[in-house]
């Protein structure tokens, strides 16, 4: 397995201390969707003088880069560790946003379309089992 640094020699970053712990954050959360804010304030207990700017510029950096996902949900930006196509499903009622595999290849969707893709986010949205189950009660 890569390590951080690799990773982010092999996308051409130079390797920095502040974007080695940013994500190595980010790598030891999978399946969490991080808001910059905690992100930083994560970044920000080990680095007390780190600048939220500062933190913004390498999670779009590392974002355009292609090492994280960037998604916005309702207007908020949240990076995950996760790449590859899947469904994200938010929970109307708790927030909770889970992952789920994509069945089948993108391929014949992508073919359609007239452009270049540089990202993209498929987002369902409705109740959890969890939060249907309390309701029922």
């Amino acid at each position: 397995m890569e390590t951080v640094e690799q990773t982010l020699k092999s996308s051409g970053m130079k390797v920095t201390p502040q974007r080695v712990m940013l994500l190595k954050y980010i790598k030891e959360n999978p399946g969490e969707h991080l808001s910059a804010e905690s992100i930083h304030e994560h970044v920000k207990s080990i680095t007390p003088n780190i600048p939220a700017a500062t933190v913004y510029n390498i999670l779009k950096a590392l974002s355009d880069k292609g090492i994280i996902n960037f998604i916005e949900l309702e207007g908020k930006a949240l990076y995950e560790s996760r790449t590859d196509p899947h469904i994200n499903f938010m929970c109307q009622a708790c927030g909770k946003i889970d992952d789920y595999e994509i069945s089948g290849s993108m391929e014949p969707i992508l073919s359609n379309v007239k452009g270049i893709i540089t990202n993209s986010t498929v987002l369902l949205k409705g109740i959890c089992s969890s939060c249907t189950k309390s309701a029922e009660q």
